[in-house]
């Protein structure tokens, strides 16, 4: 690493020279990795690697010793493995007929039974599953493309079989590649006893698919580098791993500073594109791999700075990693609004970080207690995931698990608040949302609510089914979960909300005392020309005191055409009583939504389930409440009290 300083030197210049030409917003990365602060990590890379591989061993063997035993007999088995084929005409059956689980199916097998292996010889260390490990590795790097199928498309030559020449990094070349430089680096001395072949072939194939493409193209849209670029978690998960590959294996001096130059100018667009408060538009499952991602990034520059480089100060980025535990509900219940998952248990070591980072105990308490949801706690799923969790296990798994979730907050960049009764008759939890209808992974839902009752879901968000082919077409939102009569709206002179940026929240307003919360917002500009909205505000008051939400839908249209109505979406069946509709829960308690009769008529509908990801959350059948406006007066206010005992 000590040949090309000058030249190195003189190509951080003219980096730094583009950067201040080109101009970003804040620039966190920029102002904390100086030309000087690069320097000295590609000065000392060899000694830095040297030192994260003896940690990386000295933790896996301080691991217990019953998880250690888990992790080998898990190995055991994958060392009897046989490797599946990767057939072209599954890669090309997304293109076909839209599926892309087939082939994704197989090739996930093989990125799992390959990290099972990995981290049952990091564990053992006696070389029993070397032999097995040189097979996955060969069929890997003998793979045509690591990118899904579902991703291939952004190619010149469009959807259907990759072109090799024309490399594209994905979500899935990233990880694969992280993974990789991590095996070259912890097991290339085994390897090269089978072959010194595999080692060079590892290297040659990650500079091929990763390291000169991601120099040398500035067209993938995930890099944000191009005029009004779409950024989401793509852009720093990508990053990340590609950071991984090169800290862990690039030994051109010049080439590492340029990586590291080019990594802080597009992962600056995915932090410039958040908004102070931190709030992640794609919603908490996606929180994962966007603020957990920038989570572990943060982490390895630190730690690859020697101590010059600090993010601790960075409030906003704190507030990116706080995020997740504001959207939390209750066990592994989150907010699910636009793609995101109602039910999930998020890594707690991506969580920890953010404590760890920033020094906040009630985070690094949070992140414990999710341990005590996982089982088992360690990841074997990826190699860097497993390394990630074994650094910190023993602090993880000791520490406190009472964290402290606000009784009300409000994210003003998203119109998301989040209200807690904390009663002692049930914990009543109110979730709503402004924004608009073109966030990354939008439904049609400004505007809409979902409402908790201690663990158990009682208005709901029905959230995104699996993955196919129309899911990010144009035929999105023929698909009855995204689209707005099947979130807790009205429809207006029946029509429903539409997509798109320009349809949104507008005057988002949010007072608390402390004691009670009020949110307030108008709806109108979501729907379209079409509905004759001037004005539709909805307003809620939550009275922990009384475990009651006082909503408020006052309206006022340019013409009335049809009537106008509410639906309301519950997985538990509801009964019509005289004022409206009583939800019996399994717990024994209840949720009454009553309002005044004379003013408005009830209907019900019921909605089979048959997608197997909605019904994992949901079960097998979902329910419409309908509330027919009486009222063909312009101006008008419907009022509904939400009552739990």
């Amino acid at each position: 690493m000590k040949r090309n300083r000058t030249f190195f030197k003189i190509l951080l210049l003219l980096s730094f020279v583009m950067l201040q030409i080109n101009g970003f917003a804040q620039q966190i990365l920029k102002r904390h990795l100086s030309n000087t602060v690069v320097t000295h990590m590609v000065d000392h890379i060899d000694a830095w690697r040297l030192e994260k591989k003896n940690k990386w061993y000295h933790v896996i063997q301080e691991l217990p010793v019953i998880e250690k035993a888990r992790i080998i007999k898990v190995a055991e088995k994958a060392n009897t493995f046989s490797w599946p084929s990767l057939l072209a005409t599954k890669y090309l059956e997304y293109k076909t007929d839209g599926n892309r689980t087939r082939y994704e199916d197989d090739i996930n097998t093989r990125r799992s039974v390959l990290s099972q292996l990995v981290i049952g010889e990091l564990v053992e260390r006696e070389g029993r599953f070397i032999p097995q490990i040189a097979n996955g590795l060969w069929l890997m790097l003998e793979e045509s493309t690591w990118v899904s199928p579902a991703h291939i498309g952004v190619q010149k030559s469009g959807i259907g079989l990759p072109d090799p020449m024309d490399e594209y990094i994905d979500l899935g070349a990233g990880r694969v590649a992280a993974d990789l430089a991590t095996v070259y680096l912890l097991l290339g001395d085994q390897l090269n006893r089978i072959s010194p072949m595999i080692t060079k072939k590892i290297k040659v194939v990650l500079r091929n698919r990763i390291i000169n493409p991601y120099l040398t193209r500035d067209d993938f849209w995930w890099m944000a580098l191009q005029p009004n670029a779409m950024v989401n978690n793509w852009n720093i998960w990508i990053n990340t791993n590609v950071l991984k590959v090169a800290l862990l294996m690039e030994e051109n001096p010049a080439k590492l500073g340029m990586i590291l130059q080019k990594l802080t100018r597009s992962a600056d667009q995915f932090i410039d594109s958040y908004a102070e408060d931190g709030a992640c538009e794609e919603g908490p499952s996606y929180w994962m791999h966007a603020g957990g991602e920038l989570g572990q990034m943060l982490l390895w520059l630190e730690d690859v700075s020697g101590g010059e480089v600090t993010f601790k100060e960075d409030r906003k980025l704190f507030n990116i990693g706080n995020y997740i535990l504001n959207s939390h509900i209750y066990g592994n219940r989150y907010i699910n609004f636009a793609d995101a998952e109602a039910m999930q248990i998020p890594d707690p070591a991506k969580i920890w970080t953010y404590g760890a980072l920033f020094n906040d105990d009630n985070l690094k308490a949070y992140a414990s207690y999710l341990t005590t949801l996982k089982s088992p706690m360690m990841s074997l799923g990826t190699v860097q995931d497993f390394l990630m969790h074994a650094l910190i296990y023993p602090v993880l798994s000791n520490h406190r698990k009472d964290f402290i979730a606000p009784q009300f907050y409000f994210y003003e960049s998203l119109g998301q608040a989040t209200m807690r009764s904390l009663n002692e008759k049930g914990n009543l939890f109110l979730a709503t949302i402004g924004s608009n209808n073109g966030v990354s992974h939008n439904h049609n839902d400004v505007g809409s609510y979902i409402l908790y009752l201690d663990s158990i879901p009682v208005l709901i968000d029905a959230g995104v089914g699996t993955y196919t082919k129309e899911t990010f077409s144009r035929n999105r939102y023929t698909l009855w979960n995204m689209q707005s009569q099947w979130h807790n709206l009205p429809i207006i002179n029946g029509i429903q909300q539409k997509d798109g940026k320009s349809y949104r929240a507008e005057n988002v307003q949010y007072v608390s005392n402390g004691k009670t919360a009020h949110y307030r917002v108008d709806i109108a500009k979501a729907y379209p020309k079409e509905a004759e909205v001037r004005s539709w505000i909805r307003g809620f008051k939550m009275d922990p005191r009384n475990n009651t939400i006082d909503v408020n839908d006052k309206y006022q249209l340019e013409e009335f055409r049809k009537p106008q109505s509410i639906s309301f979406i519950s997985r538990i069946k509801p009964q019509l009583v005289k004022d409206g509709f009583l939800l019996q829960l399994d717990n024994g308690k209840k949720v009454v939504i009553n309002f005044e009769r004379e003013t408005v008529t009830f209907s019900l509908e019921t909605k089979e389930i048959e997608d197997p990801r909605l019904v994992k959350v949901w079960g097998g059948m979902l329910y419409k409440m309908n509330v027919l406006i009486k009222s063909t007066e312009l101006k008008n206010q419907v009022m509904y009290k939400i009552i739990a005992n």
